[in-house]
């Protein structure tokens, strides 16, 4: 209930959004069943969360592979391929639209 108190008064505008659906609820029978089944449902699901907690996985502790003991090897990059410029300029093919005239 502490925690609902807390944010309550840091957020002023959710707190008057309860207190109107309390009163809607008050005021109207549908409304109040539709609370309590949203209610009951999410007091249902809120202890099956309880009761269904993972465990955590144990630490293991990995003795250390002899990859990273070696020295990293010099890579080697292949040179830039050097290309000729060619003088032929070909024209980008329209496609999906209209010949122009």
């Amino acid at each position: 209930m502490e925690s609902f108190v807390n944010n309550a008064i840091k957020r002023p505008f959710k707190l008057f959004m309860f207190c109107m659906v309390l009163y809607l609820a008050s005021q109207s029978l549908i409304v109040g069943i539709f609370l309590t089944i949203v209610a009951t449902s999410w007091l249902y699901h809120r202890f099956i969360a309880l009761g269904s907690k993972t465990p955590a996985a144990p630490k293991v502790s990995m003795p250390e592979s002899t990859e990273r003991a070696k020295a990293p090897e010099a890579v080697v990059e292949p040179p830039e391929l050097q290309y000729e410029r060619s003088a032929v300029v070909m024209p980008i093919r329209r496609t999906g639209t209209a010949r122009r005239s």
